[in-house]
């Protein structure tokens, strides 16, 4: 988890969306992640169960080699890695509902009830989710 000394502001949280682009070299976001990665000076942090998200995806779209890559990526790296609550669980929910004319992710949705709680408003995902959220998409593409 971040310091107190962090300033969120100077925060991204790591998606799926980004994990994926990152490990799979015929993803149309495949450099774009890369290079992101390499010049970010932010600091880079994922919910802790984004890993087991990123793992099932890897797994349904391209084998168990892809899914431990995602998994290891997530769990081995420098991020730090956020836990959600009861609370935030609620505030997800209660986000799934305000857009209910939209087919929105519940772990999305999770993700942003905890980078509201912390005052993060920035992530690195290519998942429009997340723009519907009002989050700023790093590096600003999405599908």
């Amino acid at each position: 988890m971040a310091s107190a000394g962090v300033v969120f502001e100077h925060i991204a949280l790591v998606d799926t969306s980004a994990v994926i682009a990152l490990h799979d070299p015929t993803d149309k976001f495949h450099a774009v992640a890369h290079k992101f990665l390499q010049t970010t000076e932010l600091a880079l942090v994922t919910l802790n169960v984004t890993a087991h998200e990123a793992y099932t995806r890897g797994r349904y779209d391209n084998g168990l080699d892809r899914a431990c890559a995602h998994f290891n990526f997530l769990r081995s790296s420098d991020l730090s890695r956020l836990c959600f609550t009861k609370f935030d669980e609620n505030i997800a929910y209660d986000m799934l509902v305000k857009y209910n004319d939209q087919q929105l992710s519940f772990h999305d949705a999770l993700c942003g009830a905890v980078m509201l709680r912390k005052g993060i408003y920035k992530v690195f995902a290519f998942d429009r989710d997340f723009f519907t959220f009002g989050f700023e998409l790093l590096p600003g593409a999405y599908a």
